[in-house]
């Protein structure tokens, strides 16, 4: 009877062995899955919204017109250009009216969620202001010791070494020496050999200004298209 027992148990084990391997391995599966998949997604999406990115440049080129767009000449010669300009401007349209509720609504959600979070904010500022005293107070108190300490430390090294603290003393200084010379020498390099010509402050700055205003103008220019489409139907 025993024995019987012990084979019913032991085969008991082992099916239940085998039926956790079989969910592991299937878990195993599905994560792997869903791993392939996900860069495929994301690779599908990228692909879409650099299709897309390509296209809009080009209507915008093409003074904002998508049928003289290289796009649109090859869709109109293959006689699909008003399907497609049809879909074109009904996602234009419904992505333009998001666009203008989320610039109108994300600042109400970002309000109330600033009042929500408040209190928490607030515990992490005293938090890390806490920390920081801490921090400030532990650095003065160790300041402080040092300098309590080093005349005493001196007198011993001095006593079994004469001469050494005045050897590292004087090491310091002329290491300090150098760093300061180094970064006098690197700022001087930097001026006379790397930013000048077309690298120099003036250029960066009109770089910069130049940057700035296409940045307003391409602003404005997909504000005056956000309105526009939002008015198609």
């Amino acid at each position: 009877n025993k024995m019987v027992q012990n084979a019913k148990a032991n085969k008991s084990k082992q099916n239940k062995g085998k039926k956790n391997l079989q969910e592991k391995t299937t878990q195993l599966k599905k994560k792997a899955a869903k791993r392939s998949l996900c860069p495929w997604m994301c690779g599908t999406f990228l692909l879409f919204l650099g299709v897309g990115g390509v296209i809009a440049y080009d209507t915008y080129l093409h003074d904002g017109v998508f049928e003289k767009s290289a796009t649109g000449k090859v869709l109109k010669d293959v006689g699909a250009l008003p399907y497609v300009e049809t879909a074109w401007y009904k996602t234009m349209s419904n992505g333009a009216r998001g666009y203008q509720w989320l610039e109108t609504n994300v600042p109400v959600y970002y309000g109330k969620t600033k009042v929500v979070l408040k209190p928490y904010t607030d515990l992490t500022c005293d938090l890390y202001k806490i920390t920081l005293n801490t921090v400030v107070s532990t650095f003065e108190w160790g300041r402080n010791y040092v300098v309590t300490k080093t005349p005493l430390v001196a007198d011993y090294v001095n006593k079994y070494v004469p001469g050494l603290t005045q050897k590292i003393h004087e090491f310091s200084l002329s290491a300090w020496s150098s760093s300061v010379n180094a970064y006098h020498n690197s700022c001087d390099f930097f001026k006379t050999k790397v930013f000048i010509g077309s690298l120099s402050p003036e250029n960066l700055g009109k770089a910069l200004n130049q940057t700035q205003i296409a940045a307003a103008q391409y602003y404005s220019w997909f504000h005056e298209k956000v309105d526009a489409y939002a008015k198609i139907k």
